[in-house]
């Protein structure tokens, strides 16, 4: 086949698209992968075959996060129909081999701790004691009669078990009161199952629970509820993610073709003479283009699968994947490899079946190059070597430049919304006065983060503490927003102060609720109007604007209220702290530590930087930062490599003239290096461009406002170098191996 034939004659070539190629659908596939076994996992809590109805926090943005008084639990049981009730208490710890390790708490005497199906040992039956799920304890090398320790507690594990779902088996099982105690929810358990005596009782069940209860959801295993906006969110992810690489990689196959039609110029013609019409043409650049397409998804498909076999084995990664290489995303990769093979051919057959048969053969060794009016201007501007040889390809360099400038501007995209909202959670957690901020030690996000009132009076009585503020902060969905910010405060201390009311008057008492200017707008709503989540009605008494999205777009409703809708009584998610001397902040954070350890005291410019939810969205960035390294290292070796190719006769001039190979090593690397500098620049437009798309967005666009320190940019520098040096060093090392003879005889 004369596809396979031309694709055999530039093997380097060949090897390298199909790599990039290769790279960017495992991307897809690992990346999805990630995505779809967080939402797997968090949409797997509650939901089992054991159980005829799962009784959640009807406004909880994920299931896991409700909190529900556990007398509910008795009072349901008393409904007719209703044979059983199960309580749960589900959090997320971090641990130091993993950030995220899913601990649920049932009680030993229920039916649903039946559904952990035991492969060692027994289920736990008294206090501190502990079943491990099979990956975790393979993971973590632990087996019955070992110990393991939880927020500093010890249990005893009795019992290794297996679910099937990989978050689960990823996690632990402890006793009900023992998880009440660990995550301070005393009395208090995240969701109910229910088992009727007739499953034909269950929407009789279902009214009567509703009705008497407004805070309460009631669902069927794979009912929609209201965590599934969420849950889309981590299944879209994996695919925004992977397409940029793919993208760049879909690039760089366009380059190669547009190459390969560069260099058979000549042979093109040739064909046209004999009789090959323009359809025959295009159909042998497609065939190329899909073969590599067809043989770069196959083993990206190979490296994906592999990928995930080998992090599954990760204690830090393993619960937070799926449990394998999910077949329809795999099918999907591997589609939209098949569909860039289309449109990375497509402009370059395209190209080839336009040229006339006589311009064609008249073509130099199909290396025939011909300025335009642009480059030919641009030239005249840049006098250096490497740029000028740049521009004896403009379209395969604009190519370039836009495939690379893909890459780097993805990555400053999302490191300027990082670093966005890096500032609005100092903005918003200091209330722009705070010295210190408190958050619970070891949180594994800040959602979860929890402190005893009490630890918050000592901490008041500290004579350094000039004054103390306490933040509920959560998530709730309303109608028209599904995610919807509330922050709890108590409007006697100074915090109030920071939600500037510029229509109606502050919080004064229960029920009342001042709302964001952004929130108001999105929703509608004005003084006097009502908003109901939580299970309760708010009177909407103020309109407050402080100028930070993130905090415009809530409302601000009494301590006691949030905590009772958060499930934190008697707690605050953050305190914020305002000392007599600001500059002290370290010295006090470092002792407020020293005495209390559960908590973890930073000072305001340091809170970030400790926070586990940023810890684990700055190693995804370095991920995927050698992720578009490597696609784009790929990319750019191959176009330098062509760029040789071509060139090998004129190289051949060069030594001949007495070009020495230190010389030839510095040109070659030279416009790699510029070629990737160019890219950089580009990049950093189309980041910036990308991230003002976003704050386009309705209703949650203004909370996404980018911010852009130095170091950003240095980050597209530094990619830029990097992409450079690798994807020069191989096409450079050929290059000066070529004697003058050998090159000059090339064809």
């Amino acid at each position: 086949m004369l596809s396979l034939k031309n694709l055999w004659r530039r093997k380097t070539r060949t090897l390298l698209t199909t790599l990039g190629i290769a790279v960017g659908v495992a991307a897809v596939v690992v990346l999805s992968a990630f995505g779809n076994g967080m939402a797997d996992g968090f949409g797997a809590i509650g939901a089992s075959s054991d159980a005829d109805l799962l009784v959640s926090q009807k406004d909880a943005v994920m299931i896991m996060v409700g909190a529900l008084d556990e007398g509910i639990g008795d009072e349901i049981r008393q409904i007719r129909g209703v044979a059983a009730v199960a309580g749960t208490t589900v959090g997320i710890v971090q641990m130091p081999e993993s950030p995220y390790f899913l601990v649920a708490g049932e009680d030993p005497r229920s039916f649903a701790i039946k559904r952990y199906k035991l492969l060692a040992g027994r289920q736990v039956a008294a206090k501190r004691e502990i079943m491990l799920g099979r990956q975790s304890a393979e993971n973590l090398k632990k087996a019955v009669g070992d110990t393991f320790r939880i927020n500093d507690i010890s249990y005893h594990v009795v019992g290794i078990y297996e679910t099937g779902q990989n978050f689960e088996d990823n996690g632990a099982v402890i006793g009900l009161e023992d998880a009440q105690r660990a995550f301070d929810k005393r009395r208090q358990v995240s969701y109910f199952k229910l088992q009727l005596d007739n499953p034909s009782y269950r929407e009789a069940v279902r009214a009567e629970i509703e009705s008497r209860w407004e805070n309460l959801g009631v669902t069927r295993s794979g009912e929609a509820t209201s965590q599934d906006e969420m849950l889309k969110i981590y299944r879209s992810m994996g695919w925004v993610l992977g397409v940029f690489a793919i993208l760049v990689g879909g690039l760089g196959m366009m380059n190669a073709m547009l190459m390969s039609v560069f260099e058979r110029t000549r042979e093109i013609g040739v064909l046209r003479a004999m009789g090959w019409r323009r359809w025959r043409v295009v159909r042998m650049i497609l065939a190329e283009a899909l073969i590599q397409s067809i043989i770069g998804g196959a083993i990206g498909l190979g490296l994906g699968a592999g990928t995930i076999a080998l992090a599954s084995q990760a204690p830090a990664v393993a619960g937070l994947l799926s449990g394998g290489m999910d077949p329809a995303t795999g099918a999907q990769a591997f589609v939209v490899a098949l569909v860039l093979g289309l449109v990375g051919g497509g402009y370059p057959a395209w190209r080839a079946a336009r040229l006339a048969p006589l311009e064609a053969m008249r073509s130099e060794s199909g290396a025939a190059v011909k300025l335009g009016l642009v480059a030919r201007l641009l030239s005249r501007v840049f006098r250096f070597n490497a740029a000028r040889n740049l521009l004896r390809r403009p379209a395969r360099t604009l190519m370039t430049v836009l495939g690379l400038g893909l890459g780097v501007g993805f990555v400053i995209a999302l490191s300027g919304i990082v670093e966005g909202s890096k500032v609005m959670i100092t903005s918003l957690l200091s209330a722009g006065q705070a010295d210190i901020i408190i958050e619970q030690a070891n949180a594994s996000d800040s959602m979860f983060s929890a402190i005893d009132e009490r630890t918050v009076s000592q901490l008041r009585l500290d004579p350094a503490v000039k004054n103390l503020s306490g933040l509920v902060f959560g998530t709730t969905a309303v109608p028209g927003l599904p995610f919807f910010i509330v922050y709890g405060l108590d409007p006697r201390e100074s915090y109030a102060a920071h939600y500037a009311v510029q229509e109606g008057r502050p919080l004064q008492r229960p029920g009342e609720l001042i709302l964001g200017r952004l929130a108001a707008n999105s929703l509608k709503k004005s003084v006097g109007d009502s908003l109901r989540f939580g299970g309760g009605s708010f009177e909407i008494v103020g309109i407050y604007e402080t100028g930070a999205a993130f905090e415009d777009a809530g409302a601000v409703i009494p301590l006691r209220e949030a905590q009772r809708i958060f499930g934190k009584q008697r707690q605050v998610s953050f305190v914020g702290i305002t000392l007599h001397d600001s500059s002290q902040a370290d010295a006090v954070a470092r002792s407020m530590e020293q005495r209390y350890p559960d908590i973890m005291a930073s000072p305001t410019a340091d809170l970030t930087e400790r926070m586990q939810d940023f810890a684990t969205t700055t190693a995804t960035m370095n991920a995927l930062m050698a992720l578009m390294v490597l696609v784009g290292g790929i990319v750019m070796m191959n176009v330098m490599m062509m760029s040789v190719f071509e060139r090998t006769q004129e190289i051949g001039v060069l030594r001949a003239l007495g070009w020495g190979r230190r010389r030839i090593l510095g040109t070659v690397l030279g416009e790699s290096l510029t070629l990737c500098a160019v890219s950089a620049v580009a990049g950093a437009g189309l980041g910036l461009a990308l991230n003002w798309l976003f704050t386009l967005t309705p209703d949650y666009g203004d909370m996404l406002a980018p911010s852009y320190s130095p170091a950003t940019f240095g980050l597209a520098v530094a990619m830029a170098l990097s992409l450079g040096v690798i994807g020069g060093l191989l096409p450079a090392w050929r290059a000066v191996r070529l004697s003058p003879l050998e090159a000059l005889r090339y064809e």
